[in-house]
This record gives structure tokens, C-alpha cells and sequence, in this order.
């Protein structure tokens, strides 16, 4: 009897250390992530530091007056400050736009482009030769943004427009980084 209450009592304990064994000697180990990338950020389209050219052509329309219409074309030079998975912010270091014969010159300005809706609002302040200050917006659905190839980014009227003169469409205007 004595022998079976310590052969039970010998097995008892093989049996916890089968089970404790595997559990507390195996090497720290995380969960796997379910997909290659998951717990990695992902990269920003546009990355910091990036220069953009935005040009395209299109048709100016009088406000007030769309029977008036004028042939338009932008020529815009921007600079990615800042960038995240959801979108980047701009600053326009330089750039014109021409309305028929009149050329406005960029003084300053500032946009955002989000990567999820695939939209981009321009704010803009332009001069005119004879130095008058004037508003520009221009708000656009773009393609796939991208560091390193073109797309492009067709801005609408009414939303775009030079403040209190013109609506302004620009359809397939190019962004090159």
C-alpha cells in the first residue's frame, strides 16, 4: 500500500512539472501579428521634406457672369511640412496664376491633402502687376498621392476660385514630387 501512495504521490508530481515545465522554460514569446505589417506604422504617401509642382490648365469663369469665360492655367510650387498615414500640410514657397492675359504672382499660402478621402484644399494669396493683394482657393479629389510619381488632382468650381472675380476648373492638373 505504502509503495502505491508513493508511486501516485511520484506521479503527481511528473504530471505538474509536465505541465509547468513547457509553460514557465519556454523563452518569452509575443502574439504574432495576424498580418505581416500590423504594429508597424504605416508610411506616410508623401513624405516630409518632399517638393511639389502642381500645373495644370483649364477655364475661368466670371462670377456673376459665367457666360464670360477665359482660358486659366497654375504653375504652383509647395513644399510637404509635415505628413502623417491621414494627410500633409503644404506651404507654397513660390508660383503664378494666369487667367487670359493677367498673371497673379503666389505671395504666401498653405493647403492639406488627405490620403483616405483623396481630397486637397490650396489656400493662396496672389498679387496682381499692379501689386493688389487677392484670394485664391483652389479644392480638388485627387489620385493615389505619392513621393515619387505623378498624379493628378482636378479642382472644381465653385469651390475653386480667385476670390470675388473668377470660379476656376483645372481637370487633371499634375502633381509631380
Amino acid at each position: 500500500m505504502r509503495k502505491m501512495a508513493l508511486f501516485g504521490t511520484v506521479m503527481a508530481l511528473v504530471l505538474a512539472l509536465a505541465i509547468a515545465v513547457p509553460v514557465f522554460g519556454a523563452p518569452p514569446t509575443g502574439i504574432p501579428p495576424s498580418h505581416p505589417d500590423q504594429g508597424h506604422r504605416p508610411v506616410p504617401p508623401l513624405a516630409t521634406g518632399t517638393t511639389l509642382t502642381i500645373s495644370g490648365s483649364g477655364d475661368a469663369f466670371k462670377i456673376g457672369n459665367r457666360t464670360v469665360r477665359d482660358s486659366a492655367s497654375i504653375s504652383l510650387t509647395a513644399k510637404v511640412v509635415k505628413s502623417n498615414p491621414g494627410r500633409g500640410m503644404l506651404n507654397f514657397t513660390g508660383g503664378t496664376l494666369t487667367i487670359g492675359s493677367d498673371t497673379y504672382t503666389v505671395v504666401s499660402g498653405h493647403g492639406i491633402i488627405t490620403y483616405h478621402s483623396d481630397k486637397m484644399v490650396l489656400q493662396l494669396t496672389v498679387k496682381n502687376s499692379a501689386g493688389d493683394m487677392f484670394h485664391l482657393v483652389l479644392f480638388g479629389d485627387h489620385a493615389k498621392a505619392s513621393s515619387t510619381t505623378v498624379f493628378n488632382v482636378d479642382f472644381r468650381m465653385p469651390q475653386s476660385k480667385l476670390a470675388h472675380l473668377w470660379f476656376l476648373k483645372f481637370p487633371s492638373a499634375s502633381v509631380t514630387p
